[in-house]
């Protein structure tokens, strides 16, 4: 397998639900993954392997032969898992109604112990979690992405697979009585970012110098890999294809097309000389489908402004050998990266523009953790740093999207 820079595109704000959300980056999951499919119902249950329960009551182990006769509701989730974060409420609420029944709530995640004491002092769950931060159990419960729901029934078989918000009450309530309802299915097949090598056979042999495909597809993971002369896009939306062929993001982005949810299989491709070239066809690829035009204009905006502390250190210079840019599991590793790089991550935290006002103008290094949901444990290690961010307005440079020929 040829080695890909993975970038993840971050579109789920960009005219996307909160359940297909948790597909993207930040969140990194696991695009064209050779794990099984998830469980089908009928399946027995395999063992649950957790190194700690957390609000578990005494001598609680988690074993099947100790849940016979409850039905069980196994939540796969994460604190750094937006749409996980956002199904906290829904799953609390049912876990209250049947407080006292024969329901067990679990929730298993790969984050550690003091992450999710942090994070549980201000969203409390309703359920035992247990942590698995090596994510056995999402290999042998089938995963691909979370948010991740499986129902299993009195007798220890699963019930069924979905997304949180498709368990209803009047589902367990069946479930409860010995049914076996079916659940909503997590359309799709999992992503995969080499398709066009995979599935395209040049009945001659001989692969294309270059060429652009979109079709649509309907999957329940996505992602994207990009280079100087390629871009392979799996179950990504217009508007991350927007936001990468002009070298933006979605903070940047003024919308003015009609709500669009379909998904995209996407390969774009020019020879390894034409490089210079490669993001002007990409360009033109999406004006000729779509009929889109984009133009930057000038626009007052409410900010971030990322500054030096003053009478704080200045911060030092980066002194490792490789540049990284690693932003996962409520954790941002930068190595050797510039100031606008650690403005990008925070963009993707705080959901607003980040204005770099810091003057500092070399490479460095940044350890950062956040919370989905609590700014301040990541305004707290900026400040550690030497640097804060203040709320202003500003003219942003930003890219107007709308259909050909409306241009005002």
């Amino acid at each position: 397998m040829k080695k890909i820079a993975a970038i993840f595109i971050q579109q789920y704000r960009l005219l996307l639900n909160v359940a297909i959300a948790c597909i993207f980056v930040a969140n990194l999951l696991w695009p064209y993954s050779n794990m099984q499919d998830s469980l089908k119902p009928g399946t027995p249950a395999p063992p649950i392997q957790i190194t700690q329960w957390l609000q578990a009551p005494e001598g609680f182990d988690g074993q099947w032969v100790h849940l016979q006769g409850k039905v069980v509701v196994l939540e796969f989730w994460a604190t750094w898992c937006s749409p996980c974060v956002a199904a906290i409420p829904h799953l609390n609420q049912l876990a209250t109604e049947f407080r006292g029944q024969d329901v067990v709530f679990l929730a298993i995640t790969d984050d550690d112990e003091d992450r999710l004491k942090s994070f549980l002092a201000k969203q409390p769950m309703e359920a035992i979690i247990g942590i698995d931060t090596d994510r056995k159990n999402w290999q042998t419960f089938g995963l691909v992405n979370i948010p991740h729901t499986v129902v299993i029934g009195k007798d220890g078989k699963v019930v069924g697979s979905t997304f949180p918000e498709n368990i209803t009450e009047a589902i367990l309530r069946e479930v409860l009585a010995g049914g076996k309802p079916a659940l909503p299915p997590k359309e799709g097949v999992p992503s995969d970012l080499e398709w066009d090598q995979h599935l395209i056979e040049w009945k001659d042999g001989i692969p294309a110098m270059a060429y652009a495909i979109i079709k649509p597809v309907k999957t329940y993971t996505a992602g994207a890999g990009i280079s100087t002369t390629w871009y392979v896009g799996d179950g990504v939306q217009l508007g991350a294809l927007v936001q990468v062929a002009y070298e933006t993001s979605y903070d940047y982005l003024d919308w003015r097309l009609p709500k669009d949810d379909q998904h995209y299989r996407v390969a774009l491709r020019v020879p390894k000389d034409r490089k210079a070239g490669f993001l002007p066809f990409f360009r033109q690829t999406l004006n000729n489908i779509f009929g889109i035009q984009a133009r930057w204009q000038g626009q007052e905006r409410d900010v971030y402004v990322l500054q030096q502390i003053k009478g704080h250190p200045t911060l030092a210079e980066s002194k490792s050998k490789e540049p990284m840019y690693v932003m996962m599991k409520g954790k941002i590793t930068l190595r050797q990266q510039p100031i606008k790089k650690l403005c990008s991550a925070l963009q993707n935290i705080f959901e607003t523009i980040v204005v770099d006002e810091t003057g500092l103008t070399g490479f460095y290094d940044f350890e950062l953790t956040y919370l989905r949901g609590q700014p301040q444990e990541t305004m707290n290690a900026l400040q550690q740093l030497g640097l804060e961010l203040v709320k202003a307005r500003r003219t942003i440079q930003i890219l107007v999207v709308e259909s050909e020929g409306k241009a005002n």
